[in-house]
């Protein structure tokens, strides 16, 4: 009797599964794995998950440093603009719903709206967005290593992912230059702040010690209970109806993965920025140095 785990994804076997890595991986391999993608699956990401992990721990330890993420957008639920505090949101807020949003009411409604499609068949995408609070300043560097192309990289190879925007993003095209410039003022304890935050704390590919935010887009799951048109290897065109367990939303399920992502590559930038610019600076007024002792 054929195992229950490969009855579920017999299908791949024979044909491609429409916008999966099934064609593109025979493409360049000649060869894939038939039950359940292989390394294309999300499932490889619990490495992921798990370095971050102890990646965020580093963070909190050395830098008081902290990673969050959360559920900004489910299809045609948009969480507006300003109703979650970044300066104050709280993991227990953000794990308090199955959908990971922070905001209860809209929280409510992205779960109605995810039921609604399940129940049709289907699926829907989002956005997470991820915020970085105390992160150190000068991590980064220019030109090719600039801190948000780091992070851009980092989010993007995660599955599912196609689109990616770091602070104003694409709105910021909408505004004029002295509507878009953060500008500069030294706050009570005499260090160099912004009013505004529209550069996502990161200005010429460098932390400016301002909350860095960024959000990521997440497509509808590929697999969905409905038939779709495709081809087998063999290149013959065919009808193919999907079977196994899929979820009709990632997006819930990214929250962990893009705050991994995010904090392997700041733990990457803090070990360099001690290495370039703190075993030896040269000028001291300017370069704050990094407290890379434990804190109790």
């Amino acid at each position: 009797m054929m195992p229950f785990y490969f009855q579920d994804y017999k299908e791949m076997s024979i044909a491609y599964r429409p916008s999966h890595a099934d064609a593109t991986y025979d493409m360049k391999y000649g060869v894939r794995a038939v039950q359940g993608g292989g390394r294309s699956s999300a499932r490889e990401t619990i490495g992921r998950v798990a370095s971050g992990a102890i990646a965020k721990k580093i963070l909190k330890l050395f830098s008081g440093t902290e990673v969050l993420a959360y559920v900004s957008q489910v299809h045609q639920v948009v969480l507006p603009d300003g109703s979650v505090d970044h300066d104050t949101v709280t993991l227990d807020q953000i794990e308090s719903n199955i959908v990971r949003c922070p905001n209860p009411d809209y929280a409510e409604k992205m779960i109605a709206a995810i039921d609604a499609v399940r129940t049709r068949g289907n699926s829907i995408g989002g956005v997470v967005t991820c915020i970085v609070r105390n992160a150190p300043r000068g991590l980064g560097s220019p030109v090719f290593d600039k801190l948000e192309a780091e992070l851009a990289k980092a989010v993007m190879s995660l599955p599912a992912t196609k689109g990616f925007e770091f602070g104003s993003g694409f709105a910021g095209t909408f505004l004029t230059g002295s509507e878009h410039n953060d500008e500069f003022y030294t706050d009570e304890h005499g260090r160099i702040r912004t009013r505004t935050n529209r550069s996502g704390g990161i200005q010429g590919g460098i932390s400016n010690g301002e909350i860095i935010n960024m959000r990521v887009a997440f497509k509808p799951t590929a697999t969905i209970g409905k038939k779709q048109h495709t081809v087998t290897r063999e290149k013959q065109e065919i009808e193919l109806l999907a079977r196994g367990r899929h979820d009709p939303c990632v997006v819930p399920r990214a929250v962990p993965m893009v705050e991994a992502m995010v904090a392997l590559v700041l733990v990457d930038q803090l070990m360099a920025q001690y290495a370039q610019c703190n075993l030896f600076p040269i000028n001291s007024e300017l370069q704050e140095p990094l407290n890379l002792e434990p804190a109790n």
